[in-house]
């Protein structure tokens, strides 16, 4: 989404910059229409390419990237996403409940991190598992399982290999929850380390509290010794006319 925002902002500055080259051209410069076309267009395309290697080089920073780490990522991420594509041609085939559930099950997993890859590239070497081994596992073996549960051979053997595919899936199931794990690891411990902060803040708050509402105990008598204190005053004042009597 943020890259496709991204296109159609370039695009929108680009046509601005044509909209003005052209008619500042023609009729400020009086230049010919083909002239001004041209450079409207060179104006538009060096915008493009100007905005573009700006928005790079902010997504290398924020990543802490070189130009070289990014390309080898985007390759990859690239790559995977052809087989992503693969692997969403496997569900429409798919008749078996059982096998759509578990395949599903796979498609979200990979889907996620694929997603949280492509958002955040400095995370690719938290998923390396997931790109060079488990991703290819999952889409070859859905492609054969699904083609040979399509194939509706009623044969031991078939649904042997049937049985042991589905098996491995499952496990590539948990595989693949590790790996996200993994790629969401730095979060949870920032999660973890913020929840410990707001904890001994918390705790702080309440003893804080607490010895306050102890100081003032202390510092203010009870009330009883306040009512004796003005009863004896009161005895005191009434004697004083009885003795001069």
């Amino acid at each position: 989404m943020r890259s496709v925002l991204t296109f159609l902002f370039r695009s929108l500055i680009s046509v601005i910059i044509v909209g003005i080259i052209w008619p500042t051209a023609y009729f400020g410069f009086e230049q010919s229409f083909l002239n001004s076309s041209l450079l409207a267009i060179l104006g538009g395309g060096l915008a493009n390419f100007i905005l573009k290697k700006r928005g790079q080089n902010k997504l290398l920073k924020e990543n802490q990237l070189t130009k070289k780490e990014y390309q080898y990522i985007a390759q990859n991420v690239k790559e995977a996403n052809q087989k992503i594509k693969r692997l969403n041609k496997v569900l429409l085939s798919i008749r078996s409940f059982r096998a759509a559930k578990l395949l599903g099950n796979l498609q979200r997993l990979v889907k996620q991190i694929y997603q949280i890859v492509k958002k955040e590239p400095k995370r690719f070497y938290q998923a390396e598992r997931f790109f060079f081994y488990h991703l290819d596992s999952v889409v070859e073996l859905s492609e054969r399982y699904v083609f040979l549960s399509r194939q509706n051979i009623k044969d031991l053997e078939v649904r042997k290999s049937l049985s042991e595919t589905e098996e491995t899936l499952e496990k590539l199931v948990k595989s693949l929850n590790e790996d996200l794990l993994t790629v969401l690891s730095n979060d949870i411990e920032t999660l973890n380390m913020e929840l410990d902060v707001a904890r001994q803040t918390h705790d702080l708050q309440n003893g804080f509290m607490e010895q306050t509402q102890n100081q003032n105990l202390i510092q203010e008598p009870p009330q009883s010794i306040k009512i004796n204190f003005t009863d004896q005053a009161r005895r005191e004042k009434n004697k004083v006319p009885d003795e001069r009597r």
